[in-house]
């Protein structure tokens, strides 16, 4: 008996029983269910009320002029609103007439129309390159010489999951003028 009660003496006693509090935990859920509604809510409020967007304004350049030339390009239905947004041509451009495009296969969008406008080239190449990087397209090529014609391109993915470029070919009539050619097209692949 003595070597039992030795044995009891030098087994270890088990630690006394706590509770273990959930309540922080808890708050730290409370808060974070808190936080949550009160910015669904602010939220809410910020998404019922619609805002109209405008073409932004582009200072020092040429102004936004108005042309009927891309009635046709839009009617057929096949160019999605933020890709029609490239339609663009400069205050007092006149359409010189659509120019044959190979097109891009069956289905694929390729047209180009031709213009001149009273605005040397470079600046008429900066109309485009402001604008339409500020609805969204991005440079993707520039070239030409001082002299014979030069080009921009820009590139945008659609909304309709197709890949658009946009491409503005001029030449210097004079040098207070300028003819171009504005191509717009489906890109159907990057191989």
């Amino acid at each position: 008996m003595v070597q039992s009660e030795t044995a009891a003496r030098r087994a270890p006693t088990p630690p006394p029983a706590r509770t273990v509090s959930i309540v922080p935990a808890a708050a730290v859920l409370g808060i974070a269910v808190l936080t949550l509604g009160v910015f669904g809510l602010l939220n809410a409020f910020a998404s019922s009320s619609t805002t109209s967007t405008t073409a932004p304004t582009i200072y020092g350049g040429l102004a936004l002029g108005r042309t009927t030339a891309f009635a046709p390009w839009t009617r057929s239905g096949a160019l999605p609103a933020d890709v029609a947004s490239a339609l663009l041509v400069p205050a007092g451009a006149r359409a010189l007439g659509a120019v044959t495009t190979g097109g891009g296969g069956a289905g694929q969008f390729d047209r180009e129309d031709r213009f001149v406008v009273a605005a040397p080239r470079a600046r008429l190449l900066g109309f485009y390159r402001s604008n339409l990087i500020a609805r969204g397209w991005a440079v993707i090529s520039t070239s030409g010489t001082a002299t014979g014609s030069a080009e921009v391109l820009f590139q945008k993915a659609g909304s309709d999951g197709v890949y658009w470029e946009a491409g503005v070919t001029a030449s210097a009539a004079t040098p207070t003028s300028a003819t171009y050619t504005f191509r717009l097209f489906q890109v159907s692949d990057f191989s």
